[in-house]
């Protein structure tokens, strides 16, 4: 992705993204009401394009993206079963950085062994 606008093209092309231990931060200060944060905040969700006060950010693999729901972060960022093309939005199993998300999905694709964590 060699554009800031990389993220929508990773959404609608159903591109996979690189993963990485995702960081959650939340714009909204503590002690602060919606409408002083829309005045010093205003931030657009990389994936739908709404203005919203209340965005929050998830840093993945040193790259900060925006979003205004967590609808919009898994639709963006969630790897999808390469089976059944579901978002896994749980634990999921993964074998030689192929998701799926459940055991059946991985025997599916003739992948053995693998079982689901509880």
């Amino acid at each position: 992705m060699s554009t800031e606008a990389g993220l929508i093209d990773v959404a609608r092309n159903n591109e996979e993204p690189t993963f990485g231990d995702p960081v959650i931060e939340f714009t909204q200060r503590k002690g602060t009401t919606a409408s002083s944060v829309k005045a010093d905040i205003m931030a657009t969700c990389e994936t739908c394009g709404n203005d919203y006060d209340k965005t929050f950010q998830v840093t993945m693999n040193g790259k900060a993206h925006t979003f205004d729901s967590f609808e919009c972060a898994i639709h963006a960022l969630a790897p999808t079963c390469d089976h059944c093309g579901i978002r896994i939005v749980g634990h999921g199993l993964e074998k030689s950085g192929t998701f799926f998300c459940c055991e059946h999905c991985a025997e599916g694709e003739g992948v053995k062994g693998l079982r689901d964590r509880i």
